[in-house]
């Protein structure tokens, strides 16, 4: 039920947060806008399509889903998704970077690691549990709180009480 209550409390937080960072995004795009249409000359879109390339991650192609080629508006897009509709995407490899957070359960002592990602304006985050593989890691392989990770293994969700709960198990660290 605390787990619950955490969950509620950071999404809370987390929408309450973003209200003022879009404005301020929204203003500071408007104003990125207006400055790109006074200074365009007929070089721009040469240049642009060289960033656009230099940017471009290419898709890990041994997973179904590698979140990790995705921009941060998309990640957290999809992360949201999978919260909202996990059948959808059980079973399904899933690769993602981002930064991990840890929490323990006061009443049952269970320790659960997620792997936390933001979006573009980085007000907003959500995260996805992770369980390492068993076969390759021990319990002292997990990263600390607070470090950058790439991880990579199978979407499932899981029951615990009455509540259901999405993870990555089986993963990996990269």
């Amino acid at each position: 039920m605390k787990k619950l209550n955490i969950l509620l409390l950071l999404l809370t937080v987390t929408f309450l947060g973003c209200g003022k960072s879009e404005q301020a995004a929204d203003t500071a795009v408007e104003s990125a806008s207006v400055e790109s249409t006074v200074t365009q000359t007929e070089d721009a879109p040469q240049e642009e399509e060289q960033i656009d390339e230099a940017t471009q991650v290419e898709a890990d192609s041994s997973v179904d889903l590698d979140l990790t080629a995705l921009s941060s508006t998309m990640v957290y897009s999809e992360v949201f998704n999978m919260m909202m509709d996990p059948e959808s995407y059980e079973g399904k490899s899933i690769k993602m970077d981002g930064n991990c957070s840890i929490y323990t359960d006061e009443v049952t002592g269970e320790t659960y690691y997620a792997c936390i990602v933001q979006d573009a304006t980085q007000c907003c985050s959500q995260g996805l549990e992770f369980v390492l593989d068993e076969n390759e890691y021990s319990a002292e392989d997990y990263p600390a709180e607070g470090e950058e990770i790439v991880i990579k293994g199978t979407f499932s969700a899981y029951t615990e009480g009455e509540y259901m709960y999405i993870t990555i198990k089986d993963s990996v660290l990269e």
